[in-house]
């Protein structure tokens, strides 16, 4: 009787072997999935960080260019906006022609 019982634990083990590898790979393969998708948003965020660094290094600019506008003369202050005038908002200076490009499509 004694042989019976060691031999239907024997049985059993390789099932429970089978059954605890096959959950420690599911695990494996969550924790791959896992430590992916960590690694997706990291490197957008990193590529979120570099867009806004980039925003600030443009704006530490902008704001350079206006405290020195702030020590301009009266005459460098008016040359300074009728330049940003022109530049920027499309203003005609006196004197200027403007030419309307008009296509036959």
């Amino acid at each position: 009787m004694e042989l019976k019982l060691q031999e239907n634990k024997k049985k059993k083990h390789p099932l429970r072997y089978i059954a605890l590898g096959a959950v420690f790979l599911l695990f494996v393969v969550y924790v791959v999935f896992a430590l992916s998708n960590i690694s997706s948003q990291e490197r957008k965020l990193k590529a979120q960080l570099d867009a806004l660094n980039s925003e600030i290094e443009i704006e530490e600019m902008a704001n350079k260019e206006l405290e020195e506008v702030l020590n301009y003369s009266d005459e460098e202050y008016l040359k300074y906006v009728l330049d940003k005038a022109h530049d920027d908002l499309g203003y005609i200076r006196e004197g200027e022609r403007v030419f309307e490009v008009v296509s036959g499509d």
